[in-house]
């Protein structure tokens, strides 16, 4: 059963569900010129059609999606369609990624957290942790360096190239405040690489080599050039959360960030101001 169809504990759960179903399926229009049909979109979606045809029903009332001209297929609405070329559009990424954090945090049983760029810094700004004693815990609002911590440099990595060499220059020299060495950390060539690295995979799967108890799972959440608003990043101790584990959850976790990796590329990340 797909985390679309699982059945509601109760009518509180049931319309958190059904209004996620409705905002992506609504989202699944972004970037698309051409009209999407019910099969379509439930492939993509991993819906019943049933579930798209009641989300498209509520979108059509609501004038967001109309009908094409043959009748059969859906398209973007009057109600999106009347809205300004241009604006100023104000999103709160911690508002838009809570539900995804929550719905990973359930399914994991791990600690979950949501990190930005602020100024030349890593800062968590929203979080869930795991229950019990052996669990990992972060520091919210704790600055940590864009070059130091695999987690800050997979947002590092997702800056433009001028924008990572202006934070090089003006982060110069690097200096690893932590206890732990961090060899890509060191140097700029060492950055260098490992931003290629982070670059050619969709995620990052990681264990840290020293505190040698934990794996992560760490997610860009970007703009539709490409720059990453936020991480999200979900993390255990290696006896039951390591990357053998991870991968099995891969799917599901894709299938949860779906919608929000969705709604992310509607609207610009903050632009970078890493050299001051």
């Amino acid at each position: 059963m797909s985390l679309a169809e699982t059945p509601p504990h109760n009518g509180v759960v049931y319309r958190n569900q059904a209004s996620q179903r409705v905002l992506a399926v609504l989202l699944a229009f972004a970037g698309h010129a051409s009209p999407r049909g019910v099969s379509d979109l439930a492939r993509e979606l991993g819906m019943s059609k049933n579930m798209v045809h009641r989300a498209l029903g509520a979108l059509t009332d609501e004038g967001y999606v109309t009908r094409d001209a043959t009748g059969a297929l859906y398209q973007l609405g009057p109600r999106l369609l009347a809205l300004p070329a241009r604006g100023n559009i104000e999103t709160d990424i911690v508002t838009l990624a809570r539900p995804a954090l929550e719905q990973l945090h359930r399914l994991t049983g791990e600690s979950v957290y949501l990190s930005i760029i602020v100024g030349r810094n890593r800062v968590t700004v929203d979080d869930i942790e795991a229950r019990g004693s052996r669990v990992l815990r972060t520091q919210r609002g704790q600055p940590v360096p864009l070059h130091c911590t695999k987690m800050s440099r997979v947002l590092l990595a997702h800056l433009r190239d001028e924008d990572v060499t202006a934070y090089l220059a003006a982060a110069a020299p690097l200096a690893r405040p932590q206890r732990f060495p961090d060899p890509q950390s060191e140097t700029a060539q060492g950055v260098w690489e490992d931003i290629a690295a982070i670059r050619s995979v969709p995620c990052v799967l990681w264990r840290n080599p020293h505190l040698a108890s934990a794996a992560y799972a760490i997610f860009p959440i970007r703009d539709n050039a490409g720059r990453a608003h936020a991480i999200l990043t979900v993390g255990g101790p290696r006896e039951r959360f390591d990357l053998p584990q991870i991968e099995t959850l891969l799917a599901r976790i894709r299938a949860i960030l779906g919608p929000l990796e969705r709604e992310a590329r509607l609207f610009p990340a903050p632009p970078a101001s890493v050299d001051s």
